[in-house]
C-alpha cells in the first residue's frame, strides 16, 4: 500500500546479449534469428501491432522453416539408419 513505486526503466529496442566468444548459431538458429531481428527490431511494418509481416518477414520466415524441415529430415534419416550401414 504505501511502497515506493520507482520509475520503470527506459526500454531499448534491443536487448543486451552476453556472448561467448567462440560460440556460433547453428543454420537453423542463425535463420531464425534473422527472421525475429528483422520483425522485431528492423522493420516498421511487421511491429505494427494491426499490421501483418511485410514480404521479406514472410521470405525469412520460409527460409527458416525449409532449414528446420531439413534438419529435422537428416536427424530422422539418421536415426533409421546407422551410421556405417
Amino acid at each position: 500500500m504505501g511502497e515506493r513505486k520507482d520509475p520503470e526503466p527506459a526500454a531499448e529496442r534491443r536487448p543486451t546479449l552476453i556472448v561467448a566468444a567462440a560460440s556460433r548459431l547453428s543454420p537453423v538458429q542463425q535463420a531464425w534469428k534473422r527472421y525475429v531481428d528483422h520483425s522485431l527490431y528492423v522493420c516498421d511494418i511487421c511491429r505494427r501491432v494491426d499490421g501483418s509481416p511485410c514480404g521479406t518477414a514472410e521470405e525469412l520466415y520460409r527460409t527458416y522453416r525449409a532449414q528446420a524441415d531439413a534438419a529435422f529430415d537428416q536427424v530422422a534419416r539418421s536415426a533409421v539408419s546407422p551410421p556405417g550401414q
